[in-house]
């Protein structure tokens, strides 16, 4: 697999996550910081190179050199010859979720021209985002002139039809000359209409309703002022604790401690109420502000459990999964998709504490829906 190191951040920065889908895998740092400091929502891994290319005669290398913006890797792609349509040779770069219609999606990516027989020595490349299966619909269709140095291009559309989620994928089309092509980082976000128009976030205060990092990605639909939560589970202690000079706790934070491990992890939690209807298919995005309380265990980590899931018997749910806690506070953000609708009032984010023995601090929880319109603020 070819990785590359992650250095887009930047530039974005400064310049301005089929049937039920559980939680995508915890972030690296580095794409956690991506997508917080985007507008939207990062929908691919723009550290990974490894595409798949096709088309006859076409060959394709990756390379690597200090002067390669973003992640210092590239592809080239020779294509021998032009062909009768652009899409005769291309490559096609993964979408990690599924695509609503209707959703603005922006994708962005750093390429040049090594050589090209065309009249003004400059490649050309068509892109595309697309079902990678047949009959391969999709929408966007853009064809860009690619400069000699290295750039920065940028593609935007709206959604004019869903894509199951493992089907998705950039399309970058490349038999429109005779030429030799080098595509760099890539980054696809869903929920934005550009990456490079010039934002300001607002300062996060302990009190404020929303976190910057999760400004303009979805519409919030719980309350993450209100901790009334109801906690259960034998063996468990909980007490409310003020916690006023850390961002995006509102001023306190709840404190759970499991004396023993418990039968099973849900044995032990607490559910966030879901205000709104979630339906079928919906992305929700889920953050959670959260650590291993000071003494809560001996190395420092605790697990948390978590689901999506109705509040009341059968309890059925999507999304399970478990997080690593650490001695500091973290913003942990993890997107779902529904594999069910809920109905508004009846569904709940549920907090499992009872995988060990172990003392969790949990401050604000943010359910925001991806899916439908998204109330931008301080943009």
């Amino acid at each position: 697999m070819t990785k590359m190191r992650f250095l887009a951040l930047a530039v974005f920065a400064a310049s301005y996550p089929v049937t039920a889908l559980a939680f995508d895998d915890q972030p690296t740092a580095e794409l956690q910081a991506l997508d917080d400091a985007l507008p939207g929502s990062l929908i691919n891994d723009p550290t990974r190179l490894d595409w798949q290319i096709f088309g006859t005669g076409q060959t394709s290398k990756p390379v690597k050199g200090e002067d390669i913006p973003g992640g210092k890797a590239a592809l080239q792609i020779t294509v021998p010859k032009a062909g009768a349509t652009l899409f005769e040779v291309g490559a096609n770069a993964p979408i990690t979720t599924s695509i609503k219609a209707g959703t603005d999606i922006v994708v962005a990516f750093y390429a040049r021209t090594v050589s090209a027989d065309t009249s003004d020595g400059k490649g050309r490349i068509g892109v595309r985002v697309q079902q990678n299966i047949a009959p391969y619909s999709g929408f966007g269709d853009t064809t860009l002139v690619i400069d000699k140095d290295w750039k920065l291009y940028e593609v935007s559309a709206k959604a004019t039809s869903s894509i199951s989620r493992g089907q998705a994928v950039v399309g970058f089309q490349l038999a429109g000359a005779k030429q030799v092509l080098e595509i760099g980082q890539t980054i696809v976000v869903a929920g934005a209409t550009s990456l490079t128009a010039k934002s300001t976030k607002a300062v996060q205060s302990a009190t404020t309703d929303l976190l910057p990092q999760l400004q303009g990605k979805g519409r919030l639909i719980n309350n993450p002022s209100n901790k009334d939560w109801p906690v259960y589970g034998p063996g468990a202690t909980h007490m409310t604790i003020a916690s006023p000079n850390i961002p995006g706790t509102g001023g306190t934070a709840l404190r759970v401690t499991t004396s023993a491990p418990a039968a099973q992890p849900y044995d032990v939690g607490a559910a966030i109420p879901i205000l709104e209807e979630v339906k079928e298919d919906d992305i929700l995005l889920i953050g959670v502000l959260a650590r291993t309380a000071p003494g809560g265990s001996g190395d420092g980590t605790s697990k948390l459990g978590i689901r999506v899931q109705l509040n009341e018997a059968p309890y059925s749910g999507f999304g399970d999964n478990v997080l690593t806690l650490g001695p500091n506070w973290k913003l942990l953000q993890l997107k779902t998709q529904a594999s069910t609708t809920i109905a508004a009032g009846k569904g709940a984010v549920a907090l499992h504490f009872g995988a060990a023995a172990q003392a969790i601090e949990v401050g604000q929880v943010y359910v925001l829906n991806t899916s439908g319109p998204i109330a931008v603020t301080n943009e």
